[in-house]
């Protein structure tokens, strides 16, 4: 089935981590290429959190999405939580992503109840996306999901329009190769 205007969502942090796990990361200049082989992708929004002050690795890699890929770059402040061992009742605080599921599912949201798109693809697993997809499934629109396997709600799966893209599936196609 034809996609039509296509808008992408990612979700930064759910693939940050699914690339750790897998041991490779994923090269976006090839992800769109590879996408736009089912049609054009029209816009593309990735949702991020970043530390305060950023890293010179993060300032990089948003500016490159910005500026050579001209994706559209939502970035929130890393948020703290405290963490408490139930052996020890030691605690620590460790930074934790705060507002990228909001501010992607809104803006998918909006876009869709606007109609600036026929499908969305989803890049992530997180459960918290399910009643967006539905939502805007129930507007008569399409929704695709790609995420890695481990990181992939069943849920959401099941509620995708097409065949979910599995990224542990397409590293050939996707690595980056290391410089």
């Amino acid at each position: 089935m034809a996609r039509g205007k296509t808008i992408c969502f990612i979700d930064n942090a759910n693939i940050f981590h699914g690339q750790q796990e897998a041991g490779w990361r994923i090269d976006w200049e090839k992800f769109i290429k590879y996408l736009e082989r089912e049609g054009e992708i029209w816009q593309t929004h990735i949702f991020a959190s970043e530390h305060n002050p950023p890293s010179p690795s993060e300032t990089n890699f948003y500016q490159f999405l910005k500026e050579e890929l001209r994706w559209e770059v939502s970035l929130y402040p890393l948020g703290l939580r405290t963490i408490t061992c139930i052996s020890c009742d030691h605690t620590h605080t460790v930074p934790a992503e705060k507002g990228v599921d909001v501010g992607l599912a809104t803006r998918m949201l909006m876009l869709g109840i606007n109609q600036a798109y026929e499908t969305a693809i989803l890049v992530a697993g997180d459960r918290d996306y399910l009643e967006t997809v539905k939502f805007i499934k129930g507007l008569g629109l399409r929704v695709e999901v790609i995420a890695w396997r481990h990181g992939l709600s069943d849920d959401l799966s099941d509620e995708s329009s097409a065949h979910v893209l599995h990224f542990d599936e397409l590293r050939k196609e996707l690595e980056m190769k290391r410089q």
